[in-house]
């Protein structure tokens, strides 16, 4: 008799741990399922949003540019990639993809660079320097000193900048300055050596 009840209580634990083990399974697949979506979702919908802040970075540098094409690029100590800006015309200038160390790390941006070797503008996509010193770099202030320089290269200077090869220093961030700078030197330097004269 005890055997009996013993097989039967058994059998019944059996069935509730299958039944709750298969709820389990179920409840996991479904919120796998549903967070394979949303990542799904949520990642085009980052990348487009990435696409959408480079390409308006890409018109805020070279403005003459109707249509940005990336462009093959060789390995560089600061350049990650090339875009191409034409019009109707052809090539008007390069959107020059640029990643240079500072103080709290990277610092990426993009320089924009006509046919004729000039540096157009610039446009801080991302750093993590310190607030209120390095971070000033995407500040008016600072980058628009890089507008339309020919006299090139550049160099960083303490205090007002007073010739057209110099950039002045962000007050108490010579390290963000001097990467900012080093990346502009270095973007012209690939335009100098690969993009010149090119279509």
């Amino acid at each position: 008799m005890s055997e009996a009840v013993d097989k039967v209580l058994f059998n019944d634990a059996l069935r509730k741990a299958l039944h709750l083990g298969g709820t389990l399974f179920a409840v996991t697949a479904v919120t796998g399922i549903l967070l394979g979506l949303v990542e799904n979702v949520t990642s085009k919908a980052i990348l487009q949003a990435e696409i959408a802040a480079k390409n308006e970075a890409y018109r805020l540098v070279m403005p003459a540019g109707k249509t940005f094409d990336d462009y093959e690029v060789k390995a560089d100590d600061f350049v990650t990639s090339v875009v191409k800006a034409t019009d109707e015309t052809g090539v008007v200038g390069w959107c020059v993809n640029v990643s240079s160390k500072g103080y709290g790390g990277m610092v990426g941006f993009v320089v924009g660079i006509t046919k004729d070797g000039t540096v157009k503008a610039i446009n801080i996509l991302s750093h993590s320097e310190t607030p209120g010193l390095g971070a000033k770099s995407t500040e008016p202030e600072f980058y628009t000193q890089f507008n339309d320089k020919s006299s090139l290269p550049l160099k960083v200077v303490k205090g007002g900048a007073s010739n057209p090869d110099e950039i002045a220093a962000i007050s108490g961030a010579t390290i963000t300055s001097n990467a900012v700078t080093d990346g502009v030197n270095g973007a012209v330097k690939y335009w100098s050596e690969n993009l010149k004269g090119a279509e």
